[in-house]
């Protein structure tokens, strides 16, 4: 499991392997999943229990801080919820199923999810920006710049890999199969 917490937060944060004592919310409500406890600056502390997601076996599991530094990201199995630490009901799906990757990029101040096909950024306050399909199925990132995410992916009637470049400040890309 990843844990990247490169974005400023206003808590702590950490996997649990399983549940202890204290006040447990569940997300979305009632299923097994990844256990994560918050504790805020002030030393409340809550454990939130965020369901695997059912898509794909090959889903990644991690725990990101967001742009907001009251809010976080659990990922766990590529079902992906952002919630705010301050407010446990303040939560929502992240816009990417299944989540396979995950990139903070502090330079532009986002977290960009990959699912099958696309890209989504989340700014401070929600969705910053949406590529359309980049691929039929599965790319792979493969370089992230200050302004840029570049990847490929396997186009089989070419039976070639392709590449594609998205900008970081706008979500614009060049390449990927909407050109092809």
């Amino acid at each position: 499991m990843k844990v990247d917490l490169s974005f400023q937060s206003n808590y702590s944060i950490e996997a649990l392997e399983e549940l202890g004592a204290g006040v447990k919310y569940y997300y979305p409500g009632g299923k097994d999943g990844l256990i994560v406890e918050i504790v805020s600056l002030e030393g409340s502390s809550w454990v939130g229990v965020f369901a695997f997601g059912e898509i794909s076996p090959k889903g990644i599991s991690g725990i990101y801080s967001m742009p907001d530094p009251d809010k976080f990201c659990v990922v766990s199995r590529g079902a992906g919820y952002i919630v705010s630490s301050s407010n446990h009901e303040d939560w929502q799906e992240v816009k990417a199923i299944p989540v396979m990757d995950v990139c903070s990029i502090k330079s532009q101040n986002i977290l960009v999810f990959a699912d099958y096909t696309k890209l989504v950024a989340y700014g401070k306050t929600d969705i910053k920006w949406r590529t359309e399909r980049l691929a039929y199925d599965s790319f792979k990132i493969t370089e992230v710049t200050d302004r840029s995410l570049t990847g490929e992916f396997w186009i089989i009637r070419n039976e070639a890999n392709e590449t594609f470049e998205v900008d970081l400040a706008t979500g614009l890309q060049v390449g990927g199969i909407k050109e092809i």
